[in-house]
């Protein structure tokens, strides 16, 4: 006979282990929290309501499958309500987490306020009728009460999350509807056992299925939809804290000064806020998504808060290179140089030290009217999105930033390894700290370890921002050639040192070098790369533990460029992995890899 509870152990929780297992790389503090508090409220919402309606007898639970009751409901009923929100909760992580929440904020007010206030207006109408149509034992009574319970839920999440929700309609729809088939199904299984039984005289007698009456099919659907809508609500709330740190400067923690930041986040309407600020993180990703496509697809492994800081240091990173590189006058360089540079002595004033950071937002005195007649408009973007997290980052590793673009101005020739490491110190070793600042801040531990210049940590991050540079340089021998006259290629490798020299530097004819010489360079610069990954990967560790498989995940398909430049059999012009391969990569790494790091 299959009890109730024997119903949970068969047809629940196996789906929610399953569930687990395959979103378990995405889970933090934050998420669990999420959905610990969205089941809370789910169990205090529906326990006066279920009482009533079983009490009145639309349902009724034999009493040989019960393991208790408390009140009119059996115990099981109560753990239903957290097992169906922990279900739909996971499977809408795995669907919705996949894109950064302020690309969805509605700034125009009319607009906004249409969206807001017509769903509401209908939804009140909704929780009138129900009110009036559920008259105990009458045919409408079920359908009555769950009209008039659901719709106050949805008008409250509505109005506060409403604009953010119809711009993930996809996402949100596949989380609603898978859940809700599977629960349905297994609820026709309920029924034929008699776990419990729906009463025909307070029902409209209507069946989507066979033994599937229509209000059971429409509790599941909305009921899944509420706690989907409840998650979004909570979602948008943080990406308005995340995008907006200076307005909600708190970071997250399980504290009422962090609940009342959030309910502020979630009231606050999006076209109350600045709408260059997202306009700007735009920007950034669209320069992510056109310079790098390994990068971009790494990203999305990190939640949301470090994936957003992330982009924006990229887009900020390769917009002053481009800044330096588009110039062909190197008088001109050197006065864009000094632009970058002015801005970062500006940025980073009141410093005390290279590795002095802040850890509550302020906004640093920027004369953004000289940096409007010296930039572009996607510079500006660039330099505005960067102000906005470059508190809690230290000041050191922009200025190896510019050290990296003084070696190209200077047009110094790297000669041996030594050159080669220290190149790919200023400009991707740099990089690989400011990562390391980005996760510590923006994950979700409530304590903010800030590292020094020598710690561990750094100067593994600081490797691993060398070996990525290393496949890159590996990786870019004709591009760096055909289009910039530049050899980054150590000259002890080469033969002849001047010759080759003046082919890719002044002839721009890196083909000339013949496929045997050119795979020769980049295998060396390859092999020295993995021997410094194998050196710096174990710093994962470190790492903050919802961290590490993305990191792993990140480097790996980052380093997945190195086995398509070997296993061409001639040296290609720019090696690429296909879409396919950087998720299988992710996906390996993340699931099978990462064990030895997070276990």
């Amino acid at each position: 006979m299959l009890t109730y509870a024997n119903f949970h152990l068969t047809y629940i929780l196996p789906v929610i282990c399953v569930l687990a297992l395959i979103v378990h790389p995405f889970i933090n503090r934050s998420e669990i929290f999420k959905i610990g508090f969205i089941s809370g409220i789910a169990v205090l919402y529906t326990t006066p309501w279920d009482n009533y309606i079983i009490m009145r007898g639309a349902w009724t639970f034999p009493a040989d499958q019960l393991i208790a009751v408390i009140g009119y409901v059996p115990v099981e009923e109560y753990i239903f309500f957290v097992l169906q929100t922990v279900i739909v909760s996971l499977w809408h992580l795995l669907c919705a987490r996949w894109s950064t929440p302020c690309l969805h904020f509605n700034h125009d007010k009319r607009s906004y306020q249409l969206i807001r206030w017509i769903p509401i207006a209908v939804l009140t109408a909704v929780m009138v009728t129900g009110y009036w149509i559920s008259v105990p034992g009458t045919g409408t009574f079920y359908l009555g009460c769950i009209m008039w319970w659901i719709a106050p839920v949805y008008i409250f999440i509505w109005y506060g999350a409403g604009n953010y929700i119809v711009t993930k309609l996809t996402s949100s729809a596949v989380s609603v509807l898978v859940p809700t088939v599977y629960l349905c199904w297994i609820d026709q299984i309920a029924l034929k056992a008699n776990i419990w039984h729906i009463n025909v005289g307070t029902s409209l007698n209507l069946f989507v299925a066979e033994d599937l009456p229509f209000e059971e099919a429409l509790f599941f659907l909305l009921t899944s939809i509420c706690v989907v809508l409840g998650l979004s609500c909570y979602d948008k709330a943080r990406g308005m804290c995340e995008t907006y740190s200076h307005e909600f400067p708190h970071r997250f923690g399980i504290n009422l000064t962090y609940l009342n930041q959030m309910c502020r986040a979630f009231i606050k309407p999006e076209y109350a806020m600045s709408s260059v600020v997202t306009d700007d993180i735009k920007t950034s990703i669209e320069i992510l998504r056109e310079a790098s496509k390994s990068f971009n697809a790494a990203s999305f492994l990190f939640q949301s808060g470090i994936r957003l800081d992330l982009i924006i240091l990229y887009a900020f990173c390769r917009v002053t290179d481009n800044i330096i590189d588009d110039e062909t006058d190197v008088l001109r360089k050197k006065c864009k140089l000094n632009v970058i540079e002015k801005f970062v002595n500006e940025l980073f004033a009141d410093r005390k030290s290279d590795y002095d950071v802040k850890t509550v937002p302020y906004t640093a005195k920027v004369d953004w009217a000289y940096y409007q007649s010296e930039l572009t408009g996607e510079e500006m973007a660039s330099f505005r999105a960067v102000s906005r997290i470059a508190f809690y980052l230290p000041r050191k590793p922009f200025y190896e930033l510019i050290a990296g673009y003084q070696w190209d101005i200077e047009g110094r020739l790297v000669r041996n390894e030594e050159d080669l490491l220290l190149y790919s110190s200023y400009v991707a070793g740099s990089v690989g700290t400011l990562c390391v600042y980005v996760m510590l801040y923006r994950c979700d531990n409530d304590v903010y370890d800030v590292f020094g210049e020598d710690d561990y940590v750094i100067e593994k991050a600081r490797q691993m921002g060398r070996v990525l540079q290393l496949v890159n340089i590996a990786r870019d021998i004709i591009t760096d050639s055909e289009t910039l006259g530049r050899c980054y290629v150590p000259t002890e490798y080469m033969d002849d040192e001047e010759q080759e020299i003046h082919i890719l530097c002044n002839e721009k004819k890196p083909r000339s070098l013949g496929n045997k010489k050119l795979k020769k360079y980049s295998t060396r610069m390859i092999h020295l790369a993995n021997k410094l990954q194998s050196d710096s990967v174990g710093a994962i560790r470190c790492l903050p533990r919802e961290t590490r498989g993305s990191v792993l995940a990140a480097t790996e398909i980052y380093r997945g460029l190195t086995s398509a430049i070997q296993s061409s059999q001639t040296y290609p012009t720019r090696a690429s992995i296909t879409k396919l391969e950087r998720i299988f990569i992710g996906i390996y790494s993340l699931y099978v890899k990462s064990i030895q790091y997070v276990v």
